[in-house]
Formats: C-alpha cells, sequence, structure tokens
C-alpha cells in the first residue's frame, strides 16, 4: 500500500499462498538441502504437515479485527502489536467456540512464541511468500530505469515512499536477508533472489548487497 502497488495482496491472498508453501513439506526431502546436525529437526519426515497447514492457515487470522500492523506503521500502533492481536484471537476463539476457537488460539500463541520446528517453519514460509509476492511485483509492475538515476537507488523511507513503478521493493529483501531458518527455505529464497537479480538487471537496476542472503 504504501508503494502504491496495484491490487496487492490480501491477508487471504497470503494465507492460501503460504498454505501451498506449507504443502511442499509433505514431499520427500531435497537433496540438495543439508538435515544433518542441530538441523535435522527440519528434515520433512519429522514435521508435523497437518499441523502446519492449519498453522499457516491460521497464523495472520488475527488481523480480520487487528488490522496488518507491520514494523513500518505508526510507532504507537507497532508498540500495541501483540496486545491488539492477543484480544482479536480471543474474539474470534469466543465467536467460533470452542473446540475449534481454542485450537486456532492455540496455533496463533505457538506461531507467535516460534519454538516448534512446525512455527520456524511457519515464520519461514510467512517471509518466503512475503519476498515471492514482491518479487511478481516488481516483475509486473517495475518500469525500466530512468536515465541520469543510479542503478541502486533506494529512497524509501527517506521522505515520501517511491511507487513500485519508480524504484524496486528493495526494504522487502533487505529485512528478509538472514530470517529463514530451514535449509529448504533458505534455498528456495536464495533462488528467488537470483531470479529476481535477473528481472531488476533486464530493467537497468542494481541489487545491493543488503538485499542479498546475509547467513555466515
Amino acid at each position: 500500500v504504501m508503494r502504491q502497488v496495484p491490487l496487492p495482496e490480501s491477508d487471504a491472498d497470503h494465507m492460501f499462498r503460504t498454505a501451498m508453501c506449507a504443502m511442499l513439506l509433505s514431499q520427500e526431502a531435497d537433496l540438495r538441502d543439508d538435515y544433518s546436525g542441530d538441523l535435522a529437526r527440519f528434515h520433512p519426515s519429522k514435521v508435523d504437515t497437518v499441523k502446519l497447514l492449519r498453522m499457516v492457515l491460521t497464523h495472520d487470522v488475527c488481523e480480520a479485527l487487528a488490522g496488518d500492523i507491520t514494523p513500518f506503521c505508526d510507532p504507537e500502533l507497532v508498540a500495541c502489536k501483540a496486545d491488539k492481536e492477543r484480544d482479536a484471537m480471543a474474539k474470534i476463539r469466543s465467536v467460533v467456540g470452542d473446540p475449534l476457537g481454542l485450537e486456532l488460539y492455540d496455533l496463533w500463541v505457538e506461531h507467535e512464541k516460534g519454538e516448534t520446528t512446525e512455527a520456524i517453519y511457519c515464520h519461514d514460509i510467512d517471509k518466503f511468500e512475503m519476498v515471492v509476492q514482491a518479487c511478481e511485483y516488481e516483475t509486473e509492475h517495475l518500469k525500466p530505469i530512468p536515465d541520469g538515476v543510479s542503478p541502486d537507488q533506494n529512497f524509501c523511507g527517506n521522505g515520501p515512499n517511491p511507487t513500485v513503478a519508480d524504484e524496486p521493493l528493495r526494504r522487502f529483501y533487505m529485512t528478509t536477508n538472514k530470517t529463514m531458518k530451514s535449509p529448504l527455505f533458505r534455498r528456495l529464497d536464495q533462488e528467488l533472489r537470483q531470479k529476481r537479480e535477473l528481472v531488476l538487471k533486464s530493467k537497468g537496476w542494481a541489487v545491493t548487497d543488503d538485499e542479498r542472503q546475509q547467513y555466515a
């Protein structure tokens, strides 16, 4: 919305697409992904895929009442985000009724804590789908770079935000460059960033180092 994207993704769009991503875990592990050592917990065979699917379909349902509060919203709103979302989930539980209402609430709490394997996967999928959507926006709407503009220009956050047509959506990539924890979504994220770099290059734009993955 801040970047004036035509017909931006809705919460329902986002949760449906995260559900499709979650279904990737129902497949055999890809040999390109390393699940040795501490990463063994992320092996697809160890994931409760039914629970994960239900979690990704629940993780943002609170925004139906609380709104979509991002880190770039008004600071006072950001400060009360957790309370607003918790209250929203309590209301949703009340309307739905137990036992389903309790399940939805518990899944949301588990996601927010981010400790279980399914919750970590849910966070990875959430961020990955956001980056996928940003890449689609740039592919469809970003214009070729005008003469006299630096290929790595980044005015977003420094005055009036440029539209998606006028500058790449760099902040989506900069804020997610080291958030993925599972081998599968780190790889998919890296593949997507490489494809996105080619898209930007074809339009005369450059990718900054801060937009690339930053894992040690």
